[in-house]
């Protein structure tokens, strides 16, 4: 190995100002000490690297001309090599850990490793998973890198052992959807099939929630003005994806229902009716907006009529472990409505949502934005009122 240690020393001490005496004056050695390094004619005493590095504010690495690029190659190839070891690497395997440890690189060593031990054989052997775990402390204690942190913890979640899972992921995955994505690649990692399926359930019922996010709010907020094409045509692809889901077709008596009776995606499709009332009323698309307001009452009529306890299912085969059931109550920030709860195989419960016809009538006869002013047009309508009078008519028995 060619050592730079004398040439490294040269330049640090020349950009610094300093002559050969006042270096070695610094340092508590004869200026003949530092010209033989300089001139490669001896080393320093590799007890007192150190303390030169640190008077310079380098590492012992730069003094000795490791090259950082070589170093940082020469460690990840190393990295790379992990899956093709065996369980007698467990040694080198184990230096391989410590020495990304003491490296660092702002966490990616630690993300890296844990990924590639995903594929090592004997990854559960209790020295590999005691030298991870001190790797993870120091990881989540330094590492800045919010990428790094990330795949870092869905790595290292699926070896983390049974006992400590639960404490990893309330301290670093707070978010339930983060906490079901990890637990159900850690539990297809590790082949526990039945927990797998759960955790897929919820991870499939999230994204799910995410697509078909009915909320109107931004509808409502006359501060807004959305594209009423563009709108309208994100609304029809939710609506579209919802029918094939449920494999069900849409008429055009029932565009929103199909003429089925309430599952357990009834909310969502009261609010996409709502959008599309006023998005077909501000095209002059009368008729469908007729159509689709009383296919959302008939379904709110429906709802409202369920005895509590009444379980509502989809016809989705990805959703066959779902059970919804209704429940009438008074909710203060809502008014009277219907809620719907559901509950997954495991027993976990989750609020759902609620059916208020008297909030529904509200905002299909409010005059504070003019989402619903479009609706001006058909509000003096005979059909219209009728329509309202039904919704109102649901909200008094409520009261």
């Amino acid at each position: 190995m060619n050592l730079k240690i004398g040439e490294n020393i040269r330049n640090l001490r020349l950009q610094n100002k300093l002559t050969q005496e006042q270096l070695a004056d610094r340092l508590g050695v004869s200026y003949q000490s530092v010209s033989r390094w300089e001139n490669g004619v001896s080393y320093p005493d590799i007890e007192f690297l150190p303390a030169i590095a640190k008077y310079f504010s380098v590492t012992t690495d730069y003094l000795l001309g490791e090259d950082e690029n070589e170093k940082r190659k020469h460690l990840r190839d190393q990295i790379r090599c992990i899956p093709n070891m065996t369980a007698n690497d467990k040694e080198a395997l184990i230096d391989i850990i410590r020495t990304c440890r003491r490296e660092q690189d702002d966490g990616e060593y630690f993300a890296d490793i844990c990924y590639a031990l995903r594929y090592y054989p004997a990854w559960q052997d209790a020295d590999i998973l005691e030298e991870l775990q001190k790797s993870k402390d120091l990881f989540f204690e330094t590492c800045t890198n919010t990428e790094h942190r990330a795949r870092a913890l869905e790595f290292y979640s699926c070896m983390e052992n049974e006992s400590h899972i639960t404490a990893l992921l309330d301290r670093y995955a707070s978010n339930p959807a983060d906490r079901d994505y990890l637990l159900k690649e850690r539990y297809l990692f590790r082949d526990e099939f039945e927990k797998f399926n759960s955790a897929r359930q919820r991870c499939f019922l999230r994204q799910l929630a995410n697509l078909l996010d009915g909320d109107i709010s931004l509808w409502r907020d006359s501060s807004k003005h959305p594209d009423v094409d563009g709108t309208n045509y994100e609304y029809n692809c939710k609506l579209s994806f919802l029918h094939n889901l449920c494999e069900e077709t849409p008429t055009e008596k029932h565009p929103i229902t199909c003429g089925n009776p309430p599952d357990i995606f009834a909310i969502q499709r009261i609010w996409f009716g709502m959008v599309f009332i006023t998005a077909y009323a501000a095209q002059s698309k009368y008729e469908k907006a007729f159509a689709v307001l009383e296919d959302i009452v008939e379904l709110t009529e429906t709802i409202m009529a369920l005895p509590n306890g009444t379980e509502l299912s989809c016809k989705s085969p990805a959703l066959n472990t779902l059970q919804l059931s209704v429940e009438h109550a008074y909710y203060k920030t809502v008014g009277n409505s219907t809620g719907f709860y559901y509950t997954l195989e495991n027993g976990e419960c989750a609020f759902y949502g609620s059916v208020d016809p008297k909030w529904i009538y509200e905002c299909l006869n409010s005059t504070d934005s003019s989402r619903w002013n479009w609706l001006l047009n058909i509000r003096k309508e005979h059909k219209y009122m009728n329509l309202m009078e039904r919704l109102q008519v649901l909200g008094d028995k409520q009261s």
